[in-house]
C-alpha cells in the first residue's frame, strides 16, 4: 500500500511542477501593472482539452503547457491532484471544480466524456446551444460564480458562447486562508511604496517585527539567493502557505521574472534552502487585484495555435467535427489583508464545430448527355477506371 501512495504521489507532482514553469512562461504574455492568474486552472483547462486533442494539436498543448503524454502520469496525476485539493480541512477552505456542457444535438465520443467526468470530475451537463446559446452562456457564468463564492461572475463574455458551440469546459477554483500569525491592523499605516516606473505612492501597509513590541520577534522561513529575498508566510494549518519574492532595491521585478522563467527549478532548490529566521521588520502592503484576459493571444505567442485554427486543429477525440477552439477565457481575484487571503479563479473554453450549410434541396441527377465515370478502389484510392461516356449505344 505505501508504495501505491509514493506512486500517486509522484504522479501529482509531476503534474504540479509543470505550474511554475508554464506560469513564468505565461506571465509576460499577459501585460504589464498588476497581473493575476491561476497556472493551475489554465493548465487543468488545458489538459481537458488535450484529452480530445490529436496528433500536432496535442503535441503543442504538451509541450507549452507540460501536459504529460503518458496516459497513466496524466489521468493518474490529475486525479490524485483533484482529490487533494478537495480534501477536507478545518484550517482552510479550498476547493477545485471542472465543468463540461455539450450541445444535446452534438455526438460527443464517450471515450472524452467518461475521461473528463471520472478523472477530471467534470460535472457533465446536456446544453441547446444550437437554440439557446445566450441562455446557456448565462447558466455556465452562473455555475462558475456559485464555485468561486462569486468572486467570478461572467467568465464568458456576451458572444463567445453562440450556436456553433457544441462543447464547452470550465475550471473554477476558490482559496481563503487566514494567517498563522496575524497581521495587527492597528499597526496599518501609510507608507511609501515605488512603482516600477520610480514614482513614488502612498498605500496600506501591513506591519510585523519590531513594531509589535511583543519582546520575541516573530519567526518565518527565508533565504537571500543573489539578492533576491524570498519569505514564506503560512497560513493556518501549514498547508498552504504565501510565498513572496523581492528583488533588490536595484534591480527590476522583471529580472527576478525572467530569472524565473529561464530556470524555474531555480525556486524549488530556494524553496528547499529556507531557514526559520528572525524578522525585525515584515512589512506587505493589503492589496485586492482582479486579472481578466482573453487566452487565444497569449496561448498562440507562446505556441499553442492550432486548435484556434478551424483549418488546423485536430479535436478528433471529442468528437465529429471539424472542431476548433474559439476562445479562451481566463478571471481571478485575489484579497490579501491583515486577517489572511481570499482568491478565485476560473477558466474556460469554448469549442465550436465549423459552420455547418443549410442541408440542400434533393437533386436530381439524370446522365442524358455526354459525362464521365471512375471506377475508384477506395481503400486505396487508386483510379482503376476513367471513362468519358458520349454514345452509351
Amino acid at each position: 500500500m505505501a508504495t501505491t501512495l509514493q506512486t500517486q504521489s509522484d504522479y501529482t507532482r509531476t503534474i504540479s511542477q509543470g505550474d511554475l514553469a508554464f506560469g513564468f512562461s505565461m506571465l509576460p504574455h499577459l501585460g504589464e501593472g498588476n497581473i493575476s492568474f491561476s497556472p493551475y486552472s489554465i493548465r487543468t483547462a488545458l489538459a481537458m482539452v488535450y484529452e480530445g486533442a490529436r496528433r500536432e494539436s496535442a503535441k503543442e498543448i504538451s509541450d507549452v503547457a507540460f501536459i504529460p503524454r503518458d496516459p497513466k502520469e496524466r489521468m493518474n496525476g490529475y486525479g490524485n491532484l483533484i482529490n487533494r485539493l478537495n480534501a477536507k480541512n478545518d484550517s482552510h477552505t479550498l476547493r477545485t471544480a471542472n465543468g463540461l456542457w455539450i450541445d444535446k444535438q452534438f455526438e460527443v465520443n464517450p471515450g472524452y466524456k467518461d475521461t473528463l467526468t471520472c478523472i477530471y470530475q467534470a460535472q457533465a451537463t446536456d446544453a441547446d446551444f444550437a437554440n439557446s446559446a445566450e441562455s446557456w452562456r448565462g447558466e455556465i457564468n452562473k455555475w462558475v460564480s456559485e464555485k468561486t463564492e462569486k468572486k467570478i461572475p461572467e467568465l464568458f463574455p456576451q458572444g463567445s458562447i453562440n450556436s456553433d458551440t457544441v462543447i464547452a469546459l470550465a475550471n473554477a477554483l476558490y482559496f481563503k486562508g487566514f494567517w498563522e500569525n496575524k497581521f495587527d491592523a492597528q499597526l496599518t499605516q501609510k507608507q511609501d511604496y515605488t512603482l516600477s516606473n520610480g514614482e513614488v505612492v502612498q498605500v496600506d501597509m501591513m506591519r510585523k517585527g519590531a513594531v509589535e513590541r511583543m519582546g520575541k520577534l516573530p519567526e518565518f522561513q527565508y533565504g537571500s539567493f543573489d539578492g533576491f529575498q524570498v519569505a514564506m508566510l503560512p497560513y493556518k494549518g501549514h498547508e498552504l502557505t504565501k510565498v513572496v519574492m523581492l528583488a533588490p532595491k536595484d534591480s527590476k521585478i522583471l529580472q527576478l521574472e525572467e530569472t524565473l522563467k529561464e530556470n524555474p527549478k531555480l525556486f524549488g532548490t530556494w524553496f528547499n534552502q529556507l531557514r526559520k529566521t528572525e524578522f525585525a521588520r515584515l512589512e506587505i502592503p493589503k492589496h485586492e487585484v482582479r486579472g481578466s484576459y482573453s487566452l487565444n493571444a497569449p496561448l498562440q505567442t507562446m505556441g499553442i495555435s492550432r486548435i484556434f485554427d478551424s483549418k488546423k486543429a485536430d479535436l478528433s477525440g471529442m468528437g465529429i467535427g471539424p472542431l476548433f477552439i474559439g476562445s479562451g477565457h481566463h478571471q481571478t481575484y485575489f484579497k490579501t489583508d491583515e486577517e489572511g487571503s481570499e482568491g478565485a479563479a476560473a477558466t474556460g473554453f469554448a469549442t465550436l464545430r465549423c459552420a455547418v450549410f443549410d442541408k440542400p434541396k434533393p437533386v436530381e441527377f439524370v446522365a442524358d448527355r455526354p459525362f464521365l465515370e471512375m471506377i475508384v478502389h477506395q481503400p486505396t484510392n487508386a483510379l482503376l477506371f476513367l471513362n468519358r461516356i458520349v454514345d452509351p449505344r
